[in-house]
């Protein structure tokens, strides 16, 4: 079994849970190639990726169209925004992706908060998968 933590589930306004972050534990000596790995698997999927030391931002569709037409904006158009930072800690690295603009799910309704989601769990299937393909995943401690 593999180490991954999902946080801060949290209700819509509507009474669903909206997950924003989650955390996948990685070897200290990948954490280099975990990332570059996250960004690939995020430029794969059409994301705009910006890397620094140490976090990445990835970004997709169009910021305004989504706020002024909300729901009547196409999928792949709606603006999306994630942060994909790296901490080490005892010996141990964590990468953490979360929604780095949580507003966006309120564009839309019910149907931008779906369509938020939806977008949400299949970033975090394509990075889970990169890196379990990788094999840069740890096993939780016991």
């Amino acid at each position: 079994m593999l180490f991954i933590r999902r946080r801060g589930a949290r209700s819509s306004s509507r009474g669903m849970q909206v997950d924003s972050t989650i955390e996948f534990a990685v070897h200290t000596g990948d954490r280099c190639t975990a990332m570059e790995l996250a960004g690939a698997a995020l430029r794969s999927a059409g994301h705009r990726v910006d890397a620094t030391p140490g976090a990445i931002v990835a970004e997709s569709g169009n910021r305004l169209l989504t706020v002024l037409l909300g729901a009547l904006v196409h999928p792949s158009r709606e603006y999306r925004r994630y942060e994909l930072v790296v901490s080490t800690f005892g010996g141990r690295s964590t990468l953490t992706l979360r929604h780095a603009a949580p507003g966006t799910a309120v564009a839309g309704g019910s149907i931008g908060a779906a369509r938020r989601r939806a977008g949400w769990h299949h970033v975090t299937g394509l990075v889970e998968g990169a890196l379990r393909a990788a094999g840069v995943l740890v096993a939780p401690p016991r």
